[in-house]
């Protein structure tokens, strides 16, 4: 959580971290022949798509009489996506204006939604899984999969470097709080 407060406040005191501008226009530049499937993924990255997969993965953990790793994994992806707007709000930093955004684009973009939104999702799953080989393989999927989405919203020039950053802090933070809960809720 101290990264992604330490980058938050960065951002509101200089707005943005030195190098970021020319690490879009590179990334952007580069990735023109690649924009329909940046735009794919970030469709699919939205809040209502996530959500979908999260009322299935609730779902099936009820139907297997899993209710407190559905409990987990509720408030693991719950309060990221009803936070990250707020901490928007809070921030208020603009989005990149390099190259005209969609309307459908909220105003601010620190931290990014998308990147707090995926992370909280593949971090939620990574808490229901009792197999050390699972977790292992659920991360590296994860890993690769949190990857491609933050590179995404750059190639779209929707959100600086940080943005991805701080949304991939932010939720990680609090995804390993509610795991250290759980640990220390089964040592007692």
């Amino acid at each position: 959580m101290g990264a992604a407060v330490a980058l938050g406040a960065w951002v509101l005191a200089v707005d943005t971290v030195p190098g970021e501008r020319r690490v879009l226009i590179r990334v952007h530049d580069a990735g023109l022949s690649i924009d329909q499937a940046m735009l794919a993924i970030s469709r699919a990255t939205e809040l209502l798509p996530l959500g979908a997969v999260a009322v299935g993965v609730l779902v099936v953990l009820l139907v297997l009489h899993r209710p407190s790793d559905a409990m987990l994994f509720g408030a693991g992806v719950a309060v990221v996506w009803a936070v990250n707007p707020l901490l928007k709000e809070l921030v208020g930093r603009s989005r990149p204006d390099l190259w005209p955004l969609p309307d459908s684009v909220s105003e601010y973009s620190f931290p990014s939604g998308h990147a707090a939104n995926t992370a909280a999702l593949a971090g939620g799953l990574l808490l229901i899984l009792h197999s050390r080989h699972w977790r292992v393989v659920g991360a590296l999927l994860a890993a690769v999969g949190l990857a491609i989405v933050g590179f995404s919203q750059l190639v779209l020039g929707r959100h600086y470097p940080s943005d991805i950053l701080a949304g991939w802090f932010w939720a990680g933070a609090w995804i390993s709080l509610l795991a250290w809960v759980r640990s220390r809720r089964s040592e007692g």
